[in-house]
């Protein structure tokens, strides 16, 4: 491909569009460089608080400990009864005694359901963790590929100039 260039009126040449193509590739190959490592160690930061952040919370939240604690201890055996007492207060004292542990089942179904969504969120951000060069790679390459296909549509453009310089 030959290039010419024209001198304008204060005696410096005119910059072509060839090489203004060149210019912008030598800078995409620059830009390549620099944001591979920046998303690199933005992905890697990231996980890494994202982690943190769980852990601390599973870690040093005073109401799941206890919650987990509370979880973990036996229910009490209900006392046996000491004094024959009349069929209405042994029916009475019967019912009241289940609806007292259903109460009790259903805190501790619900505390369960917590802490079970509070060990998942802390396994997806293990799995996070581990997978970050995969993600970091994955977005790597998706930048590589757009910067391909700029440069395609640079080669393409570059095949275009001699047509309009010569008018051919």
């Amino acid at each position: 491909m030959t290039t010419t260039t024209r001198t304008n009126t204060n005696g410096q040449p005119r910059k072509t569009l060839a090489s203004q193509l060149d210019r912008l590739d030598g800078i995409l190959d620059g830009l390549d460089a620099a944001l591979a490592g920046a998303v690199q160690e933005a992905v890697e930061q990231a996980v890494k608080q994202a982690v943190q952040a769980v852990l601390t919370e599973v870690l040093a939240n005073r109401e799941f400990q206890e919650h987990l604690q509370q979880v973990t201890q036996p229910t009490p055996p209900p006392e046996p009864p000491r004094v024959k007492q009349s069929m209405l207060k042994r029916l009475w004292q019967a019912t009241t005694g289940c609806v007292q542990r259903t109460v009790q089942t259903v805190k501790k179904f619900g505390r369960g359901v917590g802490i079970r969504l509070l060990a998942a969120g802390g396994a997806v951000a293990g799995v996070i963790y581990a997978a970050r060069k995969q993600i970091v790679s994955v977005g790597t390459a998706v930048f590589r590929n757009g910067r391909q296909l700029v440069s395609g549509a640079i080669s393409v453009l570059m095949s275009f100039v001699p047509s309009f310089v010569f008018g051919g």
